[in-house]
């Protein structure tokens, strides 16, 4: 809308409102106490709340209007706009002001023409109007200088960009047109005016490259601002403050080979001298003492300057009073030479100001996602002291919910030199989270077994934007059946206190031992052993000798717990309750378990009930992959509260400890980094006997086990042992990412020690033995391997192939006992912390 017709619905507002009032301009002066709207639909009211936000309260004058007018005129969403005034009530001592408008059209799509040499999507990417957003030139124009710089930035020197607008029924339609022309290869670098340091150290500083194998040595114009700006930091690093790279020549040379033309980039230094640090002085300073600011400057009088470190010292001064709140302090730092010694002191000059307010906190671009639900994770409130700790840890908090692609904080002065205003803008994605898991064994081998094993699993963690989250989980397999149905909110009464509810039925088809040959035995002893020292001594049963039996349960679940932010990290407690129902079922006629537990249990429904107790500090810097801190827990369960009737009854303990560490992260493209993580993992579980028990009595459905997917990756056929009662597992991981939005490459070592009530699990073999009390090589069980690990929500699988081996003290064995020195696929998913 031109400037000229606003004002003419400036005098009509005047018109109105004076006729309204048959000749009393009686709104002049008053406060305005409200700005409504009236034929919004596809704007965004959010963000003309926050626009008009700082005029309520403020006196209605020719000033305070010509404000509000350029605010609204700078938007470009309105074709028409109609003011008008009314009193906010029957004293007219305040003033409604109403706005009519009528939007400029939709943007029912976004296309680009022309292009061959970047994918649609990737200029796409680049603008900033987006399907659903009013048509606004403005705008349109910044689009059209985004893709310009995007083909620039890829070496692309001759683009040409325009656009077009078409209109549909639906709304309009923006086209962008480019004409890319070629490419600009760089064939050679050099430097001129250098005697200081090789040229070799320089080239390693610039990103731009020249044209190799593995480099397409594309020229960028703002790569090679920035690289000029490296080469002068380089040498500031080093006492050269006076630095200067004073032009770059740009030549060409034709390649001998192929005989196409290439850019030869010369870059001209000017050195200058070195010089040293002659130390920091403060003046000003009030809130902090002097010792106390000297303290971030590390560097000592008299060596060489390091204005790299320097800089960064300062910045960290800065930060001191910025994370205090005093965001709106004037700190100057000024420098002081000494020619002829060549010493270069500072001073730092501080004009100390009040701290800044929070005056309101707006959330942005959430359509499906509640305000509160938002607002909830940030430390923050109105009328808080402002805080960049705080703002940090509620972006953490808002990456970790996964409800989120983009989260990007906004700063505004406030409506007073001492307020600001919070904005945060969101970018939502899909909190659907369907996954699968399978594992394939005997891959590369003679084996003809081929065991499969799946898992389903949907979860939708941000149910109608209300911040909880519901879930179904299917396990199933020849032998294993389970459904589980779940329910979770982490803010219960709007308090960092969580609650959930499960509902879970279970089913299994096992084999176990029996003894029915004579001579018949009542404490444990398998056919076709005839003594419980024989059949130690051996250690295997095999399959002719075991029988089949049919595992039912039905269990029902609620939990709770609370968390608080501390400064080692995220400190959590919880506990919960189960309870639980389950049969053994086989047919007591033609069977005769070893176990007197299933013999004496058979075909009955008995009941179990369960406490959990839990504590964990959490530092990691986002749970679902991080690349720093650590996560350490510690669980009980108590299983069997009333002893006399239950069937289960044992105490279990769960402690676990996980690490990680960014080993470097180097630039090697625009977008991707040579990253490593190195990780690291210790649990150990152990199911003990309650106090005053000769020993636990468990279910095998709770044994501890190595089942091949998660623990021992690789080993699930051997070590799906019955009574398991210690597990003691182990990881390192190297991860590297390939995308980092979406896949990894991992590289890992597992090594797992399984106990069962007997003794150690050794080696190629499916039970404990009495000489396996003292833990030996033997007992290691190791698997190394290779794979990809997705961090999609949505798609949150692991893709291993994992190779199981054993060691002895000196040497590797690759084909360990039971192994048939294959390679193991396996397929899972990523698990919570718990």
């Amino acid at each position: 809308m031109k400037r000229s017709a606003f004002i003419i619905a400036f005098a009509l507002f005047v018109v109105a409102a004076f006729a309204q009032e048959t000749g009393d301009d009686w709104f002049w002066g008053k406060p305005i106490t409200a700005i409504q709207w009236d034929g919004v639909k596809n704007a965004d009211r959010k963000e003309l709340d926050a626009l008009t936000r700082p005029f309520i309260g403020q006196n209605l004058t020719d000033s305070v209007w010509g404000d509000l007018q350029e605010k609204i005129y700078g938007l470009d969403w309105f074709e028409t706009i109609e003011p008008a005034a009314f009193p906010s009530d029957a004293g007219k001592t305040g003033v409604v002001i109403k706005f009519v408008v009528k939007e400029r059209p939709a943007i029912v799509a976004i296309r680009v023409s022309g292009n061959s040499g970047l994918r649609t999507t990737e200029i796409l990417d680049s603008v900033t109007e987006k399907t659903g957003d009013i048509l606004n030139s403005s705008k349109t124009r910044i689009d059209e200088l985004a893709i310009r710089k995007l083909y620039l930035e890829k070496g692309y020197t001759g683009i040409v960009v325009s656009s077009s607008v078409s209109t549909t029924a639906e709304g309009v339609v923006v086209t962008f047109q480019v004409i890319e022309g070629s490419m600009v290869a760089i064939r050679e670098i050099h430097f001129t005016g250098v005697t200081a340091f090789k040229e070799a150290a320089l080239i390693g500083q610039l990103s731009l490259k020249k044209a190799g194998f593995l480099n397409k040595g594309a020229f960028e114009e703002s790569k090679l601002a920035a690289d000029r700006q490296k080469i002068i930091d380089y040498y500031r690093a080093r006492g050269y403050i006076d630095a200067a790279v004073k032009d770059v020549v740009r030549s060409t040379a034709k390649d001998p080979k192929t005989g196409k033309e290439g850019l030869v980039l010369t870059f001209v230094v000017d050195e200058g001298k070195p010089w040293l640090f002659g130390g920091v002085s403060f003046s000003g300073n009030k809130i902090f003492s002097t010792s106390k600011l000297a303290s971030f400057f590390t560097q000592k009088p008299g060596s060489v300057l390091n204005f790299d470190t320097l800089t960064r010292n300062k910045a960290s001064l800065d930060d001191l009073y910025y994370e205090n709140g005093y965001i709106f302090n004037s700190i100057q730092m000024s420098e002081h030479r000494d020619a002829e010694k060549l010493v270069v002191s500072y001073s730092i000059d501080i004009v100390e100001r009040d701290r800044a307010h929070i005056e309101s906190i707006t959330i942005k671009g959430n359509t499906r996602t509640k305000d509160y639900v938002i607002s909830r994770e940030i430390p923050l409130e109105v009328g808080d002291i402002f805080s960049k700790a705080k703002i940090i840890e509620g972006l953490r908090n808002l990456y970790n919910l996964q409800y989120f692609s983009s989260v990007e904080p906004q700063m505004l002065q406030g409506s007073d030199e001492n307020l600001m205003d919070l904005v945060i803008a969101v970018e939502e994605q899909s909190t659907a989270e369907v996954q699968f898991g399978v594992t394939l064994s005997g891959i590369g081998s003679a084996s003809t077994s081929f065991p499969l094993s799946g898992l389903v699993k949907w979860n939708e963690k941000n149910l109608g934007g209300l911040g909880k989250t519901v879930g179904l989980e299917l396990n199933a397999s020849p032998t294993d059946q389970d459904l589980t149905l779940s329910y979770s909110d982490s803010w219960l009464f709007g308090k960092r206190i969580s609650g959930s509810a499960s509902l879970s039925f279970k089913h299994q088809s096992l084999t176990t031992a029996q003894d029915i040959l004579g001579p018949i035995f009542d404490d444990g002893v398998p056919d076709p052993y005839t003594s419980l020292e024989e059949y130690e001594d051996a250690g295997t049963i095999s399959s002719v000798y075991k029988m089949p039996y049919e595992y039912w349960s039905l269990t029902f679940g609620l939990s709770t717990g609370y968390s608080m932010h501390t400064p080692a990290g995220d400190l959590g407690f919880g506990i919960g309750f189960t309870s639980s129902l389950y049969n053994t079922v086989y047919d007591t006629a033609k069977y005769r378990p070893a176990s007197a537990d299933i013999r004496d249990t058979a075909n009955q429904w008995l009941w179990t009930n369960k406490i959990p107790v839990r504590a964990y500090l959490n530092d990691l810097d986002l749970w679902y992959n991080p690349s720093s801190g650590y996560y350490a827990s510690q669980k009980f369960t108590w299983a069997g509260l009333l002893t006399s009737i239950e069937s289960q009854k044992y105490i279990r303990s769960d402690t676990r400890l996980d690490g990680f560490l960014t080993l470097f992260d180097i630039p090697v493209f625009e977008n991707w980094n040579l990253k490593w993580v190195l990780g690291a993992h210790s649990a150990l579980n152990v199911i003990m006997p309650q106090p005053g028990a000769a020993e636990a009595v468990v279910s095998s459905s709770d044994d501890l086990r190595i089942d091949g997917t998660f623990v021992g990756r690789g080993w699930s056929s051997l070590y799906s042992v019955d009574e398991g009662r210690a597990l003691w597992d182990n990881w390192l991981e190297i991860r590297m990412p390939i995308i980092p939005q979406y896949f990894w490459l991992d590289g890992f070592l597992d090594v797992d020690v399984l106990r069962t009530s007997s003794g150690l699990v050794a080696i190629g073999s499916d039970s404990a033995t009495a000489s396996d009390s003292v833990l030996g090589w033997d007992n290691l069980v190791m698997s190394a391997g290779v794979g990809l690990r997705f961090t999609l929500m949505q798609f949150p699988f692991r893709f291993y192939f994992a190779k199981r081996f054993s060691f002895d003290g000196n040497a590797i064995d690759w084909t360990p006992a039971g192994s048939d020195g294959g390679i193991d696929f396996v397929i899972s998913v990523s698990q919570s912390l718990n």
